[in-house]
Parts: C-alpha cells; sequence; structure tokens
C-alpha cells in the first residue's frame, strides 16, 4: 500500500497553483474547481497504473517517483485545458482559422519548424523524446509483454493526445473557450519515435543490469 504515496505527486505539482489563486478570490472560484479536476484525471490514471506495480526496491521507487512527475508534466504541456466562462460566445466564423491549426501533411510540421522556428532543434528533439520515458516505463514495470506492444500503446497515447489537442481547438474556435491547441501529424511520427527509443533504452537497460547481475553472482560463487 505504500506505492500509493505517489498518488499525492499530482497534488504537489499543483500545489503551487493553490496558493497563487489565494491571493484573489474570482480567480480562486474560476480555476481551482478546474485544478482539481485536472489533479482527479491525473490521479485517476495513476492509480490505474500503480494497481499493477509492484516497488520492490530503491531503484523501483526511483522510477516510479520520476514517472509520477513525468505524467503531471506531460499532461500539464499537452492536454490540460483551462476553460474561461467570462467571455464565452459562439463564432461559427472562426471555423476558417481553425482550419489552420491542423496539419494531416507528414513532415510539412516539421519542415516549417525547421524554417519559421528560432530554435528548431530543441522543439523537434523534445517531441521525438516526449514519450521515450513512458515507453521505457511500460516495459520496466511489465506493464505490457513485449516491446511492440510498447511502441504500440505509445501510439495509441500520442493519437488520444491529439484528438484531445484536436477537441480542444474546436470549443477555442467556436465558443472561445480556453486556449487553442494545434493538431499535426508530424507530432505523432515524433512520438512514436521516441518511443522506440525508449524501448531501445530499456533494452540497454536489460543487457546492462544482466552483466551486472552476472558479475556479482560470480563473485559469490565460492571457490
Amino acid at each position: 500500500m505504500k506505492k500509493y504515496i505517489l498518488l499525492g505527486v499530482p497534488v504537489i505539482f499543483y500545489g503551487e497553483n493553490f496558493l497563487n489563486y489565494l491571493s484573489d478570490f474570482h480567480f480562486f472560484l474560476l480555476f481551482i474547481p478546474q485544478v482539481l479536476l485536472n489533479i482527479s484525471i491525473i490521479t485517476a490514471c495513476m492509480f490505474f497504473l500503480l494497481k499493477r506495480t509492484k516497488l520492490q526496491n530503491a531503484f523501483d521507487w526511483l522510477i516510479g517517483i520520476c514517472f509520477s512527475v513525468y505524467v503531471c508534466v506531460l499532461y500539464h504541456n499537452t492536454v490540460e485545458y483551462l476553460f474561461f466562462f467570462d467571455n464565452v460566445h459562439f463564432a461559427l466564423e472562426n471555423l476558417k482559422f481553425f482550419v489552420h491549426s491542423i496539419n494531416l501533411i507528414p513532415m510539412k510540421g516539421i519542415y516549417e519548424v525547421l524554417h519559421n522556428n528560432p530554435s528548431p532543434l530543441f522543439q523537434i528533439v523534445g517531441n521525438a523524446l516526449m514519450l521515450t520515458p513512458f515507453a521505457f516505463t511500460l516495459l520496466y514495470f511489465k506493464w505490457v509483454n513485449s516491446y511492440k506492444q510498447a511502441i504500440w500503446y505509445s501510439f495509441l497515447c500520442t493519437v488520444g493526445i491529439e484528438f484531445i489537442q484536436f477537441l480542444q481547438s474546436i470549443l477555442s474556435s467556436i465558443f472561445e473557450i480556453g486556449r487553442g491547441r494545434s493538431s499535426d501529424i508530424d507530432d505523432v511520427i515524433l512520438n512514436t519515435i521516441g518511443s522506440v527509443i525508449g524501448v531501445a533504452c530499456y533494452f540497454l537497460w536489460m543487457k546492462i543490469f544482466k552483466k551486472i547481475s552476472l558479475k556479482i553472482n560470480n563473485s559469490n560463487v565460492p571457490l
């Protein structure tokens, strides 16, 4: 049961928001329910994973803590959505701008980043490595049974993220609620490549771990 202590990580992660909103009662009433909703979503996802997790040693706990923080950061930077209800109105004409937030042409988004972004390498590498820890942890805690499953679930994760961002863009465009996000097929490609890197990292980790374990066992064999 000690592993469920990790469910406190989302509360700690969002704790700063509580302190910031306490200074303004209007913001407190508007945003705190949304912060609580975000905490609840992350906690529910973590609870589902922790039910299938065994933390047997210090390194397991280290991976578990790092993954808990990683989930909070991933959620915050991809699908977290804050609603602004003080200026809501129906604006169907905004759909013409909504179309520009979607890219279904492979490599188009990467090409635009390389030519228009002042730090393209950072953004591209960041997207490529975004799901690397996810794939690695899927294998480390045996949440999946094979490398293919780790890549497949990572692919489903990135597709899910892009779909949620697509829905958020609709709300932002038509009802002008919250901030809009872009959906890009290149993000799916880069994130999936990142999952392959995560699988490769796990493969290397297991090779190193087995060699170390073999040396320790050989050193303990009596002469």
